[in-house]
């Protein structure tokens, strides 16, 4: 198994109380690993998504930053790190390897603070076939704890795990929801049938307090070639023509107040050793159906593994939902109720 530099791509959290902190991460050229190296990484990106206030700095610009300077992602220095990361204006630069234990394999990271040059490695030592996604979760925990001591704050794991409940008065209106949030798997020959995304997020607004009424036309009902979604300008993806308008009438015509319209796309993506991977994304957009106001839109990916193919991609599409639907329904029904 060659060495392989961390990918850790970190997002922006739209619900920070901070302002986001800017990292900035190596990416390798160098052949996949074979076992839970192939996909973790991968896997971590998806992992961090929601954990923090975390702004990734551009991969093109940090390429272009590191040829200027002749650098290598392989070798690299904390000096080196610390300078490349002023260059682009970040605040910690994370970057590391993995490698074969016999049976296990060793993921092995710095994470430098950039002005200080103080850093926090970060070992995770695994089955080589190992759940990648479980090893991403660990791997996202300890970095994400890294980055938290050297801030000067508690790590993720010190810290009270933030409520799943939306945080709204028990008294205050729920809308009526109705969805359509068809899947579409780019894998050959996978299965799509009972989709993923609208059930979690049906059980979601359940568990809120929300009524939700069925369509006739079940979202599996057409295949996926039939199924056209686009986005406007604000990122809302919505079904064309026809068919947007007939949706819209029917979920007035059950006393829907908001139409959830969506698209759930998912992909296998590799073997480690006797579990399949798969990763996802979700779009959403909230319709008021009164006036066809959109009131929210969200998007994003997730990451799934297990036994059965099928599952795998079922969970990735769980995964990205479970990131969204929180912050989703609390705009939409906020929203509605203006």
């Amino acid at each position: 198994m060659k060495a392989r530099s961390i990918f850790l791509p970190f997002f922006a959290s739209a619900l920070c109380s901070q302002a986001a902190i800017s990292v900035a991460i190596n990416q390798s050229n160098a052949p996949k690993d074979e076992g839970v190296g192939a996909f973790v990484f991968e896997a971590l990106e998806v992992q961090l998504a929601g954990k923090g206030d975390y702004e990734l700095v551009d991969r093109k610009r940090l390429h272009e930053m590191l040829a200027e300077q002749s650098l290598s992602t392989a070798g690299m220095t904390n000096d080196q790190a610390s300078k490349v990361g002023k260059l682009v204006g970040a605040k910690y630069y994370v970057f590391g390897e993995t490698k074969p234990a016999g049976e296990k394999t060793a993921i092995s990271c710095r994470v430098v603070q950039v002005e200080s040059g103080v850093f926090k490695p970060v070992l995770l030592v695994t089955e080589k076939n190992e759940d990648p996604v479980k090893a991403s979760e660990t791997l996202a925990s300890q970095v994400a704890a890294a980055i938290a001591k050297l801030e000067g704050r508690a790590s993720e794991g010190e810290q009270t795990t933030a409520p799943k409940k939306l945080d709204l008065p028990e008294e205050s209106k729920r809308p009526v929801f109705a969805f359509r949030i068809p899947e579409v798997s780019v894998t050959p020959q996978a299965l799509t049938a009972d989709p993923a995304a609208e059930k979690s997020l049906e059980a979601f607004l359940q568990a809120n307090g929300c009524k939700l009424v069925q369509l006739s036309r079940p979202s599996q009902s057409s295949s996926p070639a039939q199924v056209v979604v686009t986005a406007t300008s604000s990122g809302a993806a919505h079904l064309e023509g026809k068919d947007h308008e007939e949706l819209l009438n029917e979920a007035r015509a059950k006393g829907a107040t908001v139409l959830v319209l969506g698209m759930a796309t998912s992909e296998r993506t590799t073997q480690v050793g006797n579990f399949s991977t798969a990763r996802a994304r979700v779009e959403l957009s909230a319709i008021r159906t009164s006036d066809s106001r959109v009131l929210a839109t969200a998007s994003g990916y997730g990451v799934g593994s297990d036994l059965s193919a099928f599952v795998a991609e079922k969970k990735a599409i769980e995964s990205a939902t479970g990131k969204i639907q929180t912050e989703f329904s609390q705009k939409t029904i906020s929203a509605c109720c203006e």
